[in-house]
């Protein structure tokens, strides 16, 4: 089975959709007061594409940053095949290990588990008490 990416940089992205013959652009009635709208790969081939409305790669990538997007994306098909398949997804916390908060083409991971108090589980144990001598 072939592992999507994900990623973040600018260039990654733009260079991927336009390898796949698509452009930018947002579904026309989502269109917000900040006139963002919801982001979408145009590919020409597709149906509902008179859903969409273009829009330049700077606006694009404008809404892309504002809402904090990660772009999840697969390179080939498990045949091998050039794949389409992509999907905006929320960014997740910076990779400990990068220092730059940028993420550049990792795998996906599991979202860390959280206590319902909201504190990462690793970090939540308990206490543990020493055992008692007969």
């Amino acid at each position: 089975m072939t592992k999507g990416k994900v990623t973040t940089d600018h260039g990654t992205i733009q260079h991927w959709i336009e390898q796949r013959g698509g452009k930018p652009a947002r579904v026309k009635s989502a269109s917000d007061s900040s006139g963002g709208g919801l982001l979408r790969v145009d590919f020409p081939d597709r149906r509902g594409e008179d859903r969409l409305e273009p829009i330049s790669w700077e606006s694009f990538f404008e809404t892309f940053d504002e809402r904090e997007l990660a772009f999840l994306y697969q390179d080939e098909t498990a045949e091998g095949h050039e794949s389409r398949f992509s999907k905006f997804i929320e960014r997740e916390p910076a990779h400990p290990s990068s220092g730059d908060g940028a993420d550049h083409g990792h795998e996906p991971s599991a979202p860390a588990a959280k206590t319902r108090h909201g504190k990462d589980a690793a970090d939540h144990k308990k206490p543990r008490r020493p055992h008692a001598k007969s």
